[in-house]
């Protein structure tokens, strides 16, 4: 099974990304057993591997893997693109870090997902160099990379908390004619034609749990006698823990807030690629090339569980609890039917399903000819 999948995977790949078949093979290996184990620890993987090679070596194939390895951001970004069947639709993207520490290191990722399907996918990424909060130079420098990469591309909006704002982000976007969603302190000033600057939190005061109100016209962040930002609509609702929720956006306010719920995709995002799915942070990398080679992989990895699971979410609709949630998510229902499936199918059915999975097409034909869920 792990040859069909390596051949497969291969193939599917070459188009984007020049390596040698022997490196391809690797890759192809690493993304099945990270898909199957559910760790990225790489001496339990070696272990796994269906070769006559004796482990130890395999082990060290893997380790020259990410010593002579690099694959960015942009290269797997096309690879997901195309296993999603992306290329030509306008993307709704977020933005946000995830970071833990190893030992002394800390690691500090910057990322951009794409939602597909109401799901987070890994698109492109960067290795911060130090700890906290991003700047609009690094924000800035990854959305170009991206740019660069798919040069048609088209952004419905771009998402990001509290931690993505600034006059000089917000600028850049709009000068870049990027549609974008931003929440906004309760602190921030807002200065708007005819009425003094005042904190979202005093223009907002009157309302109760579950109003919304969408402020007239243009507004500036800012107070009068600071550096105003280019104008914004804003968007303010009260949640149930009476915390405001301020949106400011280049776009049409009324659909601000239903658009801003997918931000939190890439948060269950993260937690898909560590404790819920393939446990990234015990991972012992700490080279910033090996590390964006090893997100590259767990971006493979999650692209085929998400699409895994949409096709089976189809075939069969996920029970929807009291709360109004799934019982479980597309992505683990995806990961575990693949993992099913290579263990229980045959070769034949394997190779029908590797077919559409690995295409732009759902594999939906394919989940229907076996019997599981």
């Amino acid at each position: 099974m792990q040859s069909i999948f390596s051949n497969a995977l291969s193939r599917a790949i070459a188009k984007h990304i020049d390596l040698s078949v022997t490196r391809r093979e690797t890759l192809a290996w690493l993304t099945l057993l990270i898909l199957q184990q559910g760790t990225i620890c790489l001496w339990r993987l070696a272990a796994s591997v269906a070769s006559a090679a004796q482990t130890a070596s395999v082990r060290r194939r893997f380790y020259r893997f990410f010593q002579f390895v690099r694959l960015d951001g942009p290269l797997a970004g096309r690879v997901v693109v195309d296993l999603l069947g992306l290329a030509g639709k306008p993307w709704v993207l977020a933005i946000d870090r995830t970071n833990w520490d190893f030992g002394r290191t800390t690691i500090n990722i910057l990322m951009i997902s794409v939602v597909w399907n109401g799901i987070g996918i890994p698109l492109i990424w960067m290795l911060l160099p130090t700890a906290g909060n991003s700047n609009t130079a690094e924000r800035s420098a990854l959305l170009d990379r991206l740019r660069a990469a798919f040069p048609d591309l088209k952004i419905a909006a771009l998402m990001g908390d509290r931690e993505f704002i600034g006059d000089a982000w917000m600028a850049y976007l709009q000068r870049e004619n990027i549609a974008f969603i931003l929440r906004l302190r309760e602190n921030q000033f807002v200065l708007r034609a005819g009425y003094a600057a005042l904190p979202i939190s005093t223009i907002a005061q009157h309302l109760k749990v579950g109003d919304k109100m969408i402020v007239k016209g243009g507004c500036r962040l800012g107070r009068a006698d600071e550096t105003l930002s280019s104008p914004v609509r804003l968007v303010v609702t009260r949640l149930a823990s009476g915390e405001l929720l301020a949106l400011a956006c280049s776009g049409r306010a009324r659909h601000a807030l239903a658009r801003y719920r997918q931000r939190w995709t890439i948060e269950t995002m993260f937690g898909n690629l560590k404790s819920k799915g393939f446990a990234l942070e015990a991972t012992h990398l700490t080279d910033p090339r090996k590390l964006t080679t090893l997100l590259a992989l767990l971006a493979f990895a999650v692209a085929l569980s998400v699409k895994t699971g949409v096709a089976n979410a189809r075939r069969h609709p996920v029970p929807i609890k009291k709360h109004g949630r799934r019982a479980w998510s597309l992505f683990a229902l995806g990961l575990h039917t693949l993992r099913k499936i290579f263990v229980a199918a045959s070769p034949h059915q394997i190779i029908d399903f590797l077919v559409q999975l690995l295409s732009p097409k759902l594999p939906i034909k394919r989940l229907l000819s076996l019997a599981f869920r």
